[in-house]
């Protein structure tokens, strides 16, 4: 529907995350309507897009990039350029972000679910592993999500399971496509494939990090109805 309303000279700027192919059929589209197409997708969920925290990758034709890049300073606290032309390169370095993301929240559910088997505390371990050698957003934000099991909806706060489940796709449908072996994104695959089979599409994606838990021995039944719970 946006493409037949296009002007000439219009520029469109897309942060969603979808596949650079998308990104780079959408630019050629544009262009034969004379407009410009700017790939810059977030890094951010809605509180921190609030505050103006977002990290935003940007790429496509260098005429449309600068006459964005003010409107998209505004609303982030870093925009970084230098993905050169190909409108497909920021959606290759968003793929990569979330997948590194994803990747943390499983190597955390693993390493919380060794550190209860040996009897240690959880929550003593996450401490100090993010107040020091992990001491970043990620591991912080979802450090604290694993160890606890609180893996809530909150609002303006969470990144929904599917959306997840989704990006690990892209990111192994794009690195198949250039011949690049994931064997970490394939198991990414399997756990999130595995959440939404126990009906947990509902919680926030880091969930996947529970079924370290299962795999242990350990019931999360009570975590999971303690994340479902009215108004979190």
């Amino acid at each position: 529907d946006l493409v037949p309303n296009l002007r000439p000279g219009c520029v469109h700027v897309s942060c969603s995350t979808v596949s650079p192919d998308t990104s780079r059929r959408i630019a050629e589209a544009h262009a034969e309507k004379g407009a410009g197409f700017v790939c810059a997708p977030v890094f951010a969920r809605p509180d921190g897009m609030a505050l103006g925290h977002a990290t935003i990758p940007v790429s496509g034709e260098e005429q449309y990039v600068q006459r964005v890049l003010p409107l998209l300073r505004a609303t982030a606290t870093e925009v970084r350029t230098g993905f050169g032309s190909d409108p497909g390169a920021a959606n290759v370095v968003k793929l990569a972000g979330n997948f590194l993301i994803a990747s943390a929240i499983e190597s955390m559910g693993e390493a919380m679910a060794m550190s209860e088997g040996c009897g240690v505390d959880r929550e003593a371990v996450r401490s100090l592993l993010t107040d020091t050698i992990f001491d970043c957003l990620i591991y912080k934000g979802y450090g604290q999500r694993v160890a606890r099991r609180d893996h809530a909806p909150y609002p303006n706060a969470h990144f929904a399971l599917d959306l997840g489940r989704k990006d690990v796709e892209l990111v192994r449908k794009t690195a198949a496509s250039v011949n690049v072996p994931m064997p970490v994104a394939s198991l990414l695959s399997d756990r999130f494939s595995s959440a939404v089979a126990r009906g947990r599409s509902d919680l926030d994606w880091s969930a996947v990090a529970l079924a370290s838990s299962e795999d242990a021995g350990v019931d999360v039944s009570k975590d999971i109805t303690h994340c479902r719970r009215p108004d979190p």
